[in-house]
């Protein structure tokens, strides 16, 4: 007989509704989706085709008794079921908004049962063969006995069928992409807004072209808000938006703004990264960019600080610790996982991270989330619990960067498309060449010294291709193709390009000194000293090195190529992008307040050069009267010969590629002693942004 009892199932598309559970299901597997969403669906597929009004599914979602902001209510909840569905506002293919009356359901349903089952009597999957046969007349006994084993079959039958069915395995419920940007644009930053849904995300085609865009995951649709110099930090609770704007030779300033619009509010200077804490007023904040690198929490009460550069700051839901990432080398994005409270203790959760960019809280505060690799730049999502075990979440072809995670388990998420690509011209070149052209190697190739003469080019590659512990290349302008020099960043070239410097890429303690023709590599050690940056004395007898011994604050030193113990300068300056004059007498770097200074090299007050924007000195001309500077940050980016003593400056050269999507950032170039031979490197990431539900 049948079971009278049958569960009525509503299809639609690839979807089916259990009218009895509201559990909706995809292609067979379960689709989260519950509460309000679920009592939408339920009344739009009641009346199919037919326009259900926002009166009666109020009177259907909310009691009469019910205090409720019901028409944001019921907009969450058609939002959250297009989510759901995959479906779009502007191009329903199921639920269709009717302007100022409600809603419709508008594709074809089918509505059916249940396979019927089979109820098979105790008494008689009891019998045995036995006791049939001496109860049975003998002329029916071959019939009875083939009926009963027929009915003992099926019951057993039944029995395996029903057990696997409670045994098996569920499948894992596969979590829903909703890409939000279609544009070639680089995704720079991106938060969720108050009501778990609206989206704010600061999107960039090319220089000059940045500004934030509103969006929901209902609408392939971004609406600019028209701040167009500012990134944006963080969204409070109350919609109130932290913004970082930077100017052309303006310090970053923090800005506060309604999220619905008014005048910005500023509340500080020469911030780089905020949070909002738990009341809505207050900041955490990650304060300078060159050094030291300083987190406030809250802002004003300093509670850590780097001796490289901090990012990605974010306030615990409870309130209590913030979570950022730590960067120990200066222009590296590679680093950890750490966590400090408002009393100052701080510890590792996860270190060892090759490329670490995006960090967010779980909605539990159990987890803090990051995307990171080991190796290369195809950074996966990562998951480490407050004891510190690792758990991937997700990985994908390509570079994952994680924005913010939404009180309900939405993951806002870029897969980005990362390159560092080398142009340039150089003397001597195949068949005479000297226009620019790519002169990339692999995936991330970071042009860092050229020889006086312009015929050897060193960079070094640390993505995919350079492997775990990065390489260090040569060039050559008549070669079609590079040499491996070695492992590790390539750190300089001597002026006659005879041998180079390396440093591997976790051990910044010693240097490599790799010759390019048959000869011996030698180690040379800091002898405590961790090295940061290092230059080579024209005369090619001695090392310029920035760095710090343990304990103390970053310093200048000098070091002579035979090992010995490095001397500190005699200043309390410390410079980074350096230059050194011909005579090998003075240095020109950037100092901690970012403006261009002269410095003598035995030592002493240093000499500022005024400029109106961010001079980065790339090489003295050849009587050491002037400069070379490249104004930092700026894409496309220009190249002035600077006076030293008047601060005067007129262009030598605007260095760019010839497209400019998604291009970030212009290394600082190389350049000859003649000028005629050149390099740059330039940052390009083009992303896609998507909302994910189930990874929650």
């Amino acid at each position: 007989m049948q079971n009278a009892r049958n569960t009525h199932l509503i299809r639609f598309g690839v979807y089916e509704l259990k009218k009895d559970t509201g559990e909706l299901r995809k292609q067979g597997i379960k689709v989260r989706l519950q509460g309000k969403p679920v009592q939408l669906l339920q009344a739009l597929l009641e009346r199919p085709g037919e326009v259900v009004t926002r009166e009666e599914l109020q009177k259907r979602l909310w009691p009469a008794d019910t205090v409720v902001d019901f028409e944001s209510g019921l907009n969450t909840a058609a939002n959250r079921l297009r989510l759901a569905l995959g479906d779009s506002a502007e191009r329903p293919h199921y639920i269709e908004t009717v302007a100022r009356l409600g809603y419709r359901f508008v594709a074809p349903i089918l509505e059916d049962t249940d396979a019927p089952s089979i109820e098979i009597p105790l008494a008689a999957a009891s019998i045995t063969p036995l006791r049939a046969a001496t109860n049975l007349h003998a002329a029916s006994a071959g019939r009875s006995r083939r009926l009963l084993w027929t009915l003992v079959t099926v019951a057993v039958v039944s029995l395996a069928v029903v057990g696997a069915v409670a045994f098996r395995k569920r499948p894992a419920t596969q979590p829903s992409f909703r890409q939000l940007t279609f544009r070639r644009m680089n995704i720079g930053c991106g938060r969720f807004g108050p009501d778990g849904q609206t989206i704010i995300y600061e999107g960039l085609e090319r220089i000059g072209n940045r500004d934030l865009y509103l969006t929901h995951p209902s609408s392939p649709e971004s609406r600019p808000l028209g701040f167009q110099r500012c990134t944006l930090a963080a969204i409070s609770r109350a919609g109130e938006l932290a913004l970082i704007e930077s100017g052309k030779g303006a310090p970053r300033q923090l800005l506060r703004v309604p999220m619905n619009g008014g005048a910005p509010l500023t509340v500080d200077k020469g911030v780089s990264s905020a949070d909002w804490m738990a009341d809505g007023h207050n900041m955490a904040v990650i304060r300078g960019g060159l050094y030291p690198s300083l987190l406030e929490f809250p802002r004003g009460k300093a509670v850590y600080q780097s001796g490289g550069w901090l990012s990605h700051v974010r306030v615990s839901p409870d309130g209590g610790s913030v979570a950022f990432l730590d960067h120990p080398v200066r222009g590296d994005d590679g680093g950890s996982v750490k966590l400090v409270d408002g009393k100052g203790a701080s510890r590792t959760l996860s270190d060892g991270w090759a490329s670490a960019q995006g960090l967010a809280w779980a909605p539990s505060g159990r987890e803090v989330w990051f995307t990171a690799t080991r190796s290369g730049v195809n950074r996966a999502l990562y998951a480490v619990d407050l004891s510190g075990r690792v758990r991937q979440v997700a990985s994908f072809p390509g570079t994952l960067t994680l924005f913010d995670i939404s009180r309900s388990g939405l993951v806002l998420i870029s897969r980005d498309e990362m390159r560092m690509a080398m142009n340039g011209a150089m003397t001597g070149a195949m068949n005479g060449d000297t226009t620019e052209k790519d002169l990339s190697w692999f995936d991330f190739t970071h042009a860092t010294g050229i020889s006086e003469d312009g015929r050897v080019l060193l960079f070094d590659e640390s993505g995919e291709g350079g492997g775990p512990h990065y390489s260090a290349y040569i060039r050559h302008a008549d070669a079609a193709s590079a040499t491996r020099v070695g492992d590790g960043n390539a750190v300089a070239i001597s002026p006659d390009g005879k041998w180079v410097i390396t440093m591997a890429n976790q051990d910044r303690s010693r240097l490599t000194l790799v010759p390019l023709s048959p000869g011996d590599t030698r180690t040379i050690s800091g002898q405590g000293l961790t090295y940061d940056w290092v230059r080579i004395f024209p005369d090619g007898t001695r090392l310029l090195a920035g760095g710090a011994v343990a304990g103390a604050k970053l310093a200048l030193f000098t070091q002579t190529l035979d090992g010995a113990k490095p001397q500190r300068i005699n200043t309390n300056t410390y410079l980074i992008q350096t230059a050194i004059s011909p005579d090998g007498k003075q240095i020109a770097g950037i100092d901690a307040q970012a403006k261009l200074v002269i410095l003598p090299v035995e030592g002493g007050e240093p000499k500022p050069i005024p400029l109106g924007f961010y001079g980065v000195p790339l090489r003295w001309a050849s009587d050491g009267t002037s400069l070379l500077a490249q104004n930092g940050g700026m894409v496309p980016a220009d190249v002035f010969r600077v006076d030293i003593k008047t601060g005067k400056y007129k262009l030598w050269k605007e260095i760019a590629p010839t497209d400019l999507a998604g291009v970030m950032m212009i290394s600082p170039a190389v350049i000859s002693r003649d000028e005629k031979s050149y390099a740059y490197s330039f940052n390009r990431t083009l992303s896609e942004l998507f909302v994910v539900d189930g990874w929650l």
